[in-house]
């Protein structure tokens, strides 16, 4: 900054010094040349006038007898007039008032001078040149004569210096020199005094230039230092006030874009031209944890699957701008569609990932085939007995009304057991109809629970179970009495039939904060682990080497009963084992919402 201003100030004051010279220094050379002139001029009409003068002194005169009286009044002469005389006869010095009389012999021969030569000739002669007897400059006068004051023809001579003429010329520019020198002082210190506001607004301006250019839009010129900056100024400042206005937009779009980019339910990574993470958003770093820390890596050491390392090579190799996708499984059993895009930036190739969790999709694509199958061959086995049975009784009708019978009631056990199948893939169905709503009252949990258990006695009987319910009075919930009914049946169903013979079977029901809990304990097999979620899907029944407790069993009732639950505002969980050392018993919860209204609708 401080360089620009010296600079400037520099160059202004340089400027007005040049242009000084220039106006000055022609008047300067064609004065200093006509004064000269002038001068010398009037030096040579001096000298002309001194020299007619001395030539009428010297006529009037008395004959000089001797040379030694010329040279005497020569002398004398020029004390009272100081004008240098000389008498010059045929080219030899007989009187000079500047050299002494004794020295007048030595002198050199004067016939040669200009002056001397132009007045032998024309009566009359002036010269003007360095005498290298007085060792200065004069103006020298010549004027022939013929025998004036008893002197022999000859020539008179003057001479005045020249030396006071240029010693005034020379006084003269020394005066203009030191004019000019102070004017140039002056304009200078005018110069750098008039700057100086100009020169501070000018800086002014550039600090809120370079402020603006370093990111401060908000900055505004406020001291303009003269109406020719105004214009620049106020487009500094207009663009200053785009800028910020056009950030502001910029601004705002990229926040809508952030905010769509990180709620997005896709995963989004972005590789730059070197295949480099770059860029990912919130639902990503869920995806797979610890992904932020790979920012700037390959896909390879975020995710640890060089099938996503491969296609992204592929894609990044090849000179198209189609895009392609893969199926990514990862080790927790999760699913991901991946598709990846390519697209151009100033580095070259990059490409966009987008992950799809399609964990639940394959999940229920998967429970889809297990439904079908399921479906197929619960239908498919009592269908094919009682195909059977049929063609029995109708090609080859057994003998015995007995064995008849038999068949009959086989014909029997198996319609009624796709019956039941039937109704319990209708309930399900209905429990999973969006469109329908039940309407919710407030029920008396505990005698749902004891009919229930009355209902089971036969069975407990003849299995030698003991049943125990653990619930004291009334236990209100809101709920519809029939679904309530059906989960409660379809558990205790559960229950009794994968209970050994001589075990117990307990019901209990806790009453809380807004919510009541219910509880059915057996001390059958326990579930593993891995099956704890699935047993609620449809269909699905643990297998167990050796176990005939599933038979008559569709795999429905958990299903149902997670269906209706849910949709009454509840869940529904279990844990087991319940005996760590045997493996052995399973407890299913369920929780149901206590009344906060009378009646309700879901």
């Amino acid at each position: 900054m401080n360089g620009m201003r010296s600079s400037l100030r520099k160059r202004l004051v340089l400027g007005t010094w040049l242009l000084l010279l220039m106006a000055l220094a022609p008047p300067f050379v064609y004065f200093d040349r006509t004064i000269r002139e002038d001068m010398l001029e009037e030096a040579r009409k001096r000298a002309t006038e001194t020299l007619s003068s001395t030539q009428w002194v010297l006529s009037r005169h008395a004959p000089f007898g001797s040379e030694d009286a010329l040279e005497a009044w020569a002398v004398e002469y020029a004390r009272h007039t100081g004008v240098r005389f000389t008498y010059i006869v045929d080219g030899k010095v007989m009187a000079d008032s500047d050299v002494p009389a004794e020295r007048v012999h030595l002198m050199d021969d004067h016939g040669g001078r200009p002056e001397v030569v132009a007045a032998s000739r024309g009566g009359s002669g002036m010269e003007v040149r360095y005498s290298t007897t007085l060792r200065k400059d004069l103006v020298y006068a010549a004027l022939r004569v013929e025998g004036i004051a008893g002197l022999p023809a000859g020539v008179i001579r003057v001479a005045l210096p020249v030396s006071e003429v240029r010693d005034r010329i020379d006084s003269m520019e020394t005066g203009l020199l030191w004019a000019f020198i102070f004017s140039l002082l002056a304009s200078g210190g005018l110069g750098f005094l008039v700057t100086r506001p100009f020169l501070g607004g000018i800086e002014s301006m550039a600090r809120a230039a370079q402020a603006i250019g370093q990111g401060d839009y908000g900055r505004r010129i406020r001291d303009i230092p003269g109406r020719e900056l105004r214009p620049l100024a106020h487009a500094i400042n207009g663009m200053a006030h785009n800028i910020e206005r056009h950030l502001a937009v910029l601004e705002e779009q990229k926040g809508r874009l952030e905010a769509v980019f990180n709620g997005m339910r896709e995963g989004v990574m972005v590789l730059d031209a070197e295949g480099r993470i770059t860029t990912i958003n919130r639902a990503l770093t869920t995806m797979f944890e610890g992904i932020v820390s790979k920012i700037g890596r390959t896909p390879l050491e975020a995710t640890m699957k060089p099938e996503l390392q491969r296609a992204v090579d592929d894609l990044r190799a090849k000179d198209t701008t189609e895009g392609r996708a893969i199926m990514l499984e990862l080790s927790d059993g999760r699913a991901f569609e991946v598709n990846l895009v390519p697209f151009f930036d100033e580095a070259g190739r990059c490409v966009v990932l987008v992950f799809h969790d399609v964990s639940e999709r394959e999940k229920l694509e998967r429970i889809r085939r297990d439904f079908v199958a399921n479906v197929s061959h619960e239908l498919k086995t009592p269908l094919t007995s009682i195909k059977g049975y049929a063609e029995t009784l109708l090609e080859s009708p057994p003998a015995s009304c007995e064995q008849a019978g038999a068949f009959m009631r086989t014909i029997l056990k198996n319609a009624n057991h796709m019956t039941k199948m039937v109704n319990s893939l209708l309930v399900l169905a209905r429990s999973e109809h969006k469109g329908e709503k039940r309407v919710l009252a407030e029920v008396d949990a505990a005698e749902v629970l004891r009919q229930t258990l009355r209902e089971f006695q036969p069975v407990a009987r003849r299995k030698a179970i003991e049943l125990v319910c653990e619930v004291e009075g009334a236990v209100t919930v809101m709920a519809d009495r029939d679904g309530l009914g059906e989960v409660f049946r379809n558990l205790m169903d559960n229950a009794m039939k994968y209970s050994p013979e001589g075990t117990r079977v307990s019901v209990s029901a806790r009453p809380g904060a807004g919510v009541a809990t219910f509880c059915f304990r057996d001390e059958g097999p326990g579930i593993p682990e891995n099956s704890k979620e699935r047993i609620f899907e449809r269909f699905y029944r643990i297998e167990r080497e050796g176990d005939t407790s599933k038979e008559g069993s569709a795999g429905l009732g958990l299903a149902i009963c997670r269906r209706i639950v849910r949709s009454h505002g509840g869940e529904i969980w279990v844990e087991s084992p319940l005996d760590p050392a045997t493996r052995r018993g399973a407890a299913f919860f369920i929780t149901l919402n206590t009344p906060r209204a009378r009646v309700g609708v879901v």
